[in-house]
């Protein structure tokens, strides 16, 4: 099955910019960088307080790391890229395709107890707050709708981008902020890439279905096959009417930067996590 979805994403700019400021490196989209209007990036494991194996900026509260070290990885971030660390709100993920809409009255929601309900999109047209999502391998959506100054975030795993996670994300910045997909500007973080991400041959079969293409699979070991979770996720915002012009890709992988990223399917337990963060500047 070949898809022309597919050729659009091979086309696309597949470029990053590591940045660093008070020791913690970030990782942008060069194309969302263009926009005054908006705050981005994703994190490194470089420039936290955590120890090995979390180290050192971890952001995973479901490892056995310091929840105090953790807190201030927060707000090492935060105060190094110039947004309030205690107006997070902190994406509350299920590997599903929920969004949930937020405001002022979400702030410091997600850190410790005091969290969201379940959902791996968050949505926003209020500058007062910092959407963020927490990656250890699983892909990031960046959605700017400069029209209406409204922003998306989301986590999408394989189970996220299988329910089209990125998709959902669109439609929902168009039914809340009468978003035209067409004019949204969009970024796909770094995450494992095709490359390393094998997975048993039947649910590889079923990513080639749902995205009507074979370009996004390829065999691996005997019953095992390889899933390109990113262009999977290009290929369903294209879908969601997304102009391939305005999506851009940082490409990079988690699973073999082990100097930049922490990877759960590298590290599996002994993973802490990254986490992505948008912010409409007012």
């Amino acid at each position: 099955m070949r898809n022309c979805l597919y050729e659009l994403y091979a086309d696309l700019d597949k470029s990053s910019e590591l940045r660093s400021s008070g020791g913690v490196v970030t990782v942008h989209s060069p194309s969302l960088l263009k926009h005054s209007g908006i705050t981005h990036g994703f994190s490194t494991r470089i420039g936290g307080v955590c120890l090995p194996p979390f180290d050192s900026l971890n952001f995973s509260q479901k490892r056995n790391d310091s929840p105090d070290n953790i807190r201030r990885n927060y707000r090492i971030l935060s105060e190094s890229r110039g947004f309030d660390p205690d107006r997070l709100v902190i994406i509350n993920h299920e590997h599903g395709n929920k969004v949930l809409r937020v405001d002022g009255k979400d702030a410091g929601k997600g850190l410790f107890g005091n969290m969201l309900p379940f959902g791996d999109g968050l949505i926003t047209n209020d500058p007062s707050i910092t959407l963020m999502g927490c990656h250890a391998d699983c892909g990031s959506v960046f959605l700017y709708d400069e029209r209406h100054h409204a922003i998306g975030l989301a986590h999408s795993g394989w189970r996220g981008t299988l329910l089209r996670m990125g998709q959902k994300l669109v439609e929902s910045m168009a039914n809340e902020f009468g978003s035209e997909p067409s004019e949204i500007h969009a970024a796909l973080g770094p995450s494992i890439c095709f490359d390393c991400f094998e997975v048993d041959a039947e649910l590889a079969d079923r990513f080639a279905d749902e995205f009507n293409s074979n370009d996004i699979v390829k065999p691996g070991r005997p019953g095992k096959a390889y899933v390109d979770i990113e262009a999977a996720l290009a290929m369903q915002l294209f879908e969601a009417g997304i102009d391939h012009h305005k999506l851009s890709i940082m490409h990079r992988c988690t699973y073999e930067e082990s100097e930049l990223f922490f990877s759960y399917r590298r590290d599996r337990s002994s993973s802490g996590a990254m986490t992505s963060y948008l912010k409409l500047n007012s």
